[in-house]
């Protein structure tokens, strides 16, 4: 089995990011992508992942985080995916994102609005 852990904290502006969904997923080259775990940030925006997958080859973890931030304020009307890659040599140990400010958009976003 090959694992990851993956640790950070959210902002949407600057305020903590209680209550965001965290999930963590395996890309596959051959089928669909597996998800691993999900989870939620604390009432500090912090969070922590676990996942875990039979693999012959190495692991490639991404994040992908679903929220509401934009301009850095909560705004329900549209629904902000942002997928964070996990760099390769994190397999088996832990990998700290960092401080994400959910209101700078990057380069793998998606926005779907109501």
């Amino acid at each position: 089995m090959k694992n990851v852990t993956v640790i950070g904290e959210l902002n949407c502006g600057r305020n903590y990011y209680s209550n965001v969904k965290v999930e963590l997923w395996e890309a596959d080259t051959v089928g669909p992508d597996d998800k691993l775990n999900t989870t939620y940030t604390n009432s500090s925006g912090q969070f922590k992942v676990f996942g875990q997958a039979r693999e012959i080859r190495n692991i490639e973890p991404y994040l992908k985080v679903y929220h509401f931030c934009q301009n850095g304020v909560h705004d329900v009307r549209c629904e902000i995916t942002d997928r964070f890659d996990v760099p390769k040599q994190y397999q088996g140990k832990l990998y700290n994102l960092g401080l994400i400010d959910l209101s700078i958009a990057t380069k793998k976003r998606k926005k779907k609005c109501h």
